[in-house]
């Protein structure tokens, strides 16, 4: 006879691929015939972009650009000059899994970069991308809670887990054309641009969310005049968008990755002709994953009292994600300039933060690194770059146990100047953990019941029990109830504390 058992259906997030994937750009620029000839390269600024993420089957396909910026000094070396380009590339990644509703998010950082020029009109670009790779896919699980028979005993196990609600890609446009500032000398060439999404506030409601921030745009620009230092001009363009999803509610959690997407910077003319304004457009992809706290119940072992019992167990991984409160991190080091020859900071930023979350004994640590980049002036009214990788370990205590990982960003830097060979840097990051806790459980998937079978003729017993064992295997062992074994012998234990005889009954 086959056992009918009460089924609980189980929703949960499942990471078909989490991996670095390498991506080779490859490009050649020559200089229009009115920029100045290249003397020496300072800085190759290579900011990739992602555009799009799509998924077929096993495949998922990766589009976006790498945008260049490369610092260069003309023969006379007394200011910098520059100019953009940008190429497109495309990645395959083959998931481990083929599935449904596949929601995936691509990280692009630099690996490797060469930049060199071949003459001094042609510059050849290298760049080694890698693209932290993310995909999920919503699993369905069916998990036998319990088995409304009493004939037969289950024990059951309980576990506090994250209920996946759903994983939604939002997309949108941010476009503005920002002034700059009275006293502000026109535009030339944009030789730096960073920017930064700032998430305020996440408001979760009936079917999505409303997420509120801004983008902050650093712009470092070359102007018309050939002895005139670059200047530097910052704006901020606030967004409110609405975050749809099926199912959602206001008691969901939210967890926001922001993925950078389009940047595109132009100077344009003003109502006199000069250039002192900036259209911005920017096209920032946020993913999404909405999620329920639960309780999950599962029949991890059951017998019959009464004739055979067959049954058929299955192994299944459940999941409980923990997203920490934000954390600020202040990290403080000196870049050395060469020779003391410092006159003046034009221009100070940090890029290719990587961030390591892990366990040490009974605390959590993340262990990062970025580089300090320096644009200077120096007393012999030349322009020169220097750079400085820092590293830095952040040691705290582990309040819970599990897979750590961790996302950041540097939020601010700023510099003293101590004397001519040294800027004190200090950087401020904004790291956020999440802690996952992966429970191996066991449940019930079918079970058979044979009540032909002749019961054992002995209905009662005495077992001389050891310290240590389980009131449930010895109740399994005879065929025997639980709550008989406990009210015979006043054992209101789980596991037995000292040696002692138990008297089994069976009926």
């Amino acid at each position: 006879m086959r056992m009918e058992t009460n089924t609980e259906r189980y929703e949960g997030f499942e990471q078909i691929f989490d991996g670095v994937q390498e991506c080779p750009v490859d490009t050649e620029y020559t200089l229009p015939d009115y920029c100045a000839d290249i003397q020496k390269i300072l800085k190759c600024i290579v900011t990739p972009e992602v555009t799009s993420v799509s998924a077929a089957g096993d495949s998922l396909t990766i589009d976006g650009c790498a945008s260049m910026h490369v610092l260069y000094l003309d023969a006379k070396g007394g200011c910098v000059r520059g100019f953009d380009t940008k190429k497109e590339f495309t990645c395959s990644v083959r998931l481990r899994a083929q599935a449904e509703n596949v929601t995936a998010e691509a990280e692009p950082f630099v690996q490797h970069m060469t930049c060199r020029a071949m003459n001094a009109r042609r510059v050849d670009l290298h760049i080694t991308l890698g693209l932290s790779v993310r995909a999920y896919a919503v699993r369905q699980l069916e998990i036998a809670d319990c088995i409304s028979d009493d004939r037969v005993e289950t024990k059951c196990e309980e576990y506090d887990v994250t209920r996946a609600v759903g994983c939604v890609m939002h997309a949108f446009i941010l476009e503005q054309n920002a002034e700059l500032p009275n006293g502000k000398s026109p535009i030339e060439t944009v030789l730096r641009c960073s920017v930064r999404y700032q998430i305020d506030t996440v408001q979760p409601q009936a079917g999505g969310a409303v997420v509120t921030g801004k983008a902050c745009v650093e712009i470092l620009y070359r102007t018309f005049s050939d002895t005139a230092m670059p200047e530097r001009f910052s704006c901020i363009l606030p967004f409110t968008q609405t975050v749809e999803c099926a199912g959602a509610g206001e008691d969901c959690t939210i967890q926001i990755s922001v993925l950078g997407g389009e940047c595109t910077v132009q100077p344009r003319e003003d109502s006199v002709g000069e250039y002192t304004v900036l259209n911005l457009y920017l096209k920032p992809t946020f993913c999404v994953q909405f999620t329920k706290s639960c309780t999950v119940r599962t029949v991890c072992d059951a017998y019959s009292i009464k004739g055979a019992w067959a049954a058929k167990y299955k192994n299944l991984s459940l999941e409980r994600c923990e997203v920490l409160p934000p954390r600020s991190v202040r990290v403080k080091e000196n870049v050395l300039v060469p020779e003391n020859d410092l006159e003046q900071v034009l221009d100070i930023w940090c890029e290719g933060l990587t961030l390591t979350a892990f366990t040490e004994k009974e605390n959590a640590a993340v262990r990062g690194k970025f580089t300090v980049c320096l644009l200077y002036r120096t007393k012999e009214k030349q322009i020169a770059y220097t750079e400085r990788m820092l590293d830095f370990t952040d040691v705290h205590t582990a309040e819970i146990v599990g897979r750590r990982s961790v996302r950041g960003e540097i939020t601010s830097v700023q510099y003293v100047i101590t004397d001519s060979s040294t800027v004190e840097c200090t950087a401020e990051l904004r790291m956020e953990e999440q802690v996952r806790v992966v429970y191996a459980a066991r449940s019930l998937e079918s079970a058979e019941l044979d009540e032909t079978t002749e019961p054992e003729p002995c209905c009662a017993a005495v077992y001389y029990a050891s310290s240590g064992e389980k009131v449930w295997d010895i109740a399994k062992r005879y065929h025997a109830r639980v709550s008989a074994i406990r009210t015979h012998n006043d054992c209101m234990e789980d596991v037995l504390s000292e040696d002692r005889p138990v008297i089994i009954c069976r009926k």
